[in-house]
């Protein structure tokens, strides 16, 4: 597949059309580009969990799994950049999702001074976009819904421990559970090919609270819902977990990762007082039974069942012994492998033909526990593919996002058949809703107005500090939005490959922002001569 781009490559998929300040943003977003190659997408937006800020450059994506050679860079090129912390990906049109074939692929990102994180995505047919939100984890920094500890275990000159060590996570105001490892003496410590290692070992171990909804986009993978799961009875496939806690405890010996001991050591994991197992439905109690899995390697593996106790501090707890180090968890585990992805029509004709970003949560219908939270783009009319949930009834509740304020609320009786909803979304407000539109056409000769591609707008309050948020996809030169307040400023920021369009302090004059860019009709008021390049470049094709 050759790069979906024309002659200028890189520099003709930047904006390619720069106006001057007293034209509008509608006009300052302009790329020349095909837009109907590529239908089905993919937006992962990154942040750093504890909410700094992510490093500027030497953050990577790679792309591997089954249908890798399927995906690319949204610009069109097999490397996938990551700019400004968003990963955009598309799906070659010659290997489009299927009522047979949903696509699947995982994304490997790496940022200096953070842990790798493994995300896998699937396209099923009619998921023509998605958002994934990617914090990333510093293991020694502490988010809103993890702990952390680190500390060193004594051993000779042999690699071995020589008297018992107990180290724990704290509890936090944010993170009452803690994790308890104890390495008993006489351990050795062996790398991934079974070395011992000789050495001071640094040990880590990070508790995330199960309980709060921070912590799923930082459950392995990102979701609570696995492609990859070896499960009790030996089988391996797609599942769904419901964690009453989970660890990621790490050693390294010289900077080399600890993967095996000689003898085994001990965890005890305090656990989620609130949750609720699928077997009685009712709180956890001492004496249930729940299931350990482990992480490593973008693959889950059932490791025992253990009984929850009251441990010494009066909390719930499992206690287990494991001969290798990795992320443990511990809860339920459901089976997905047979389900069927929801199909969900959006009824909300006040957003006249706008597009806008919503919150959306699946919850627990047991508890109200929230087992999902994802970003969908919402119109009137409106499809969204709901994948990656239970096969079990479930609630959900969709959120406008500046505010809070739920717009809709219902139930799905199942998440796994395949069922068709229709679900009508309130407006947020009694104020009657503007939509401003931004629009653009270019003009060829001899074609008429051809198309601008599709990519993603982000925008933020003119002068803010505050992160840039999504305002939404244009798609066919066009995106009408009901977040823009006309007579209000904003900055607004477009990435297109490794390049970057910011236009800074735009205000919306008008409702309607639309415009025709042509040779004769009109080229731009700063670089009319190189738009008119521009153009003969795209119109060529």
């Amino acid at each position: 597949m050759k790069k979906l781009i024309y002659k200028l490559t890189a520099l003709t998929v930047l904006i390619g059309f720069v106006f001057s300040g007293c034209r509008n943003p509608a006009y300052d977003i302009n790329v020349l580009f095909d837009a109907a190659v590529i239908q089905y997408k993919a937006t992962l937006i990154l942040s750093d969990a504890a909410g700094g800020t992510l490093p500027t450059t030497g953050i990577t994506a790679t792309i591997t799994g089954a249908d890798a050679a399927s995906i690319y860079d949204f610009s069109g090129t097999k490397a996938v950049p990551v700019t400004n912390g968003i990963i955009t990906l598309g799906v070659t049109p010659k290997d489009i999702p299927t009522s047979a074939k949903t696509l699947s692929f995982n994304v490997v990102i790496a940022a200096p001074g953070y842990d790798t994180r493994t995300i896998p995505v699937s396209i099923a047919l009619n998921q023509f976009g998605q958002i994934i939100d990617i914090p990333l984890l510093k293991t020694v920094v502490p988010t809103p819904a993890s702990s952390v500890v680190s500390t060193t275990i004594p051993v000779n000159a042999a690699g071995a421990t020589t008297a018992p060590v107990t180290f724990a996570t704290p509890s936090t105001g944010n993170v009452p559970q803690q994790t308890a490892i104890t390495v008993p003496a006489g351990v050795s410590f062996k790398d991934a090919a079974g070395t011992t290692l000789i050495g001071t070992v640094t040990a880590q171990a990070v508790n995330f609270d199960a309980s709060d909804p921070v912590a799923l986009a930082l459950f392995p993978g990102g979701d609570l819902s696995a492609p990859n799961v070896k499960l009790a009875d030996g089988t391996t496939g797609s599942a769904f977990f419901y964690p009453a806690g989970f660890t990621d405890i790490n050693m390294y010996v010289g900077g080399v990762a600890v993967r095996n001991f000689t003898t085994p050591i001990t965890i005890g994991m305090q656990l989620d007082e609130t949750f609720r197992p699928q077997a009685t439905g009712q709180p956890l109690a001492v004496g249930n039974q729940i299931g350990i899995y482990s992480y490593r390697d973008n693959a889950f593996q059932f490791e025992t069942n253990a009984t929850v106790i009251r441990d010494a501090a009066g909390k719930l707890a499992v206690s287990f012994q494991t001969n290798h180090l990795t992320v443990f968890i511990a809860g339920d585990v459901v089976k997905t492998a047979n389900c069927k992805p929801t199909s969900v029509t959006f009824s909300a004709a006040w957003m006249q033909t706008a597009t806008t970003p919503l919150t959306v949560q699946i919850l627990d219908p047991r508890d109200n526990s929230i087992l999902d939270e994802r970003t969908v783009l919402v119109k009137d009319g409106g499809v969204d593919i709901w994948s990656g949930l239970p096969p079990t009834a479930y609630k959900y509740r969709i959120i406008w996002p500046a505010t809070g304020a739920t717009l809709s609320e219902g139930s799905v009786t199942n998440g796994c058949d395949g069922t068709a909803y229709t679900i009508t979304v309130a407006a947020p407000g009694t104020a009657p809703v503007v939509s401003v539109s931004l629009m653009l056409g270019v003009i060829c000769p001899g074609k008429g107005i051809i198309s601008v591609p599709d990519f993603d707008l982000f925008y933020k309050p003119a002068g803010s500090t505050a992160a840039y948020t999504l305002l939404g996809t244009v798609k066919n030169g066009q995106l009408r939005s009901i977040l823009l307040q006309v007579g209000s400023a904003y900055d607004f920021r477009a990435n297109w490959g490794t390049q970057t369009k910011t236009v800074l302090n735009k205000t919306i004059t008008s409702a309607d922002l639309s415009t025709t860019v042509g040779d004769g009709v009109y080229l731009g008021d700063k670089k009319p001569t190189a738009n008119k390049a521009l153009l003969i470049e795209a119109c060529k094709n």
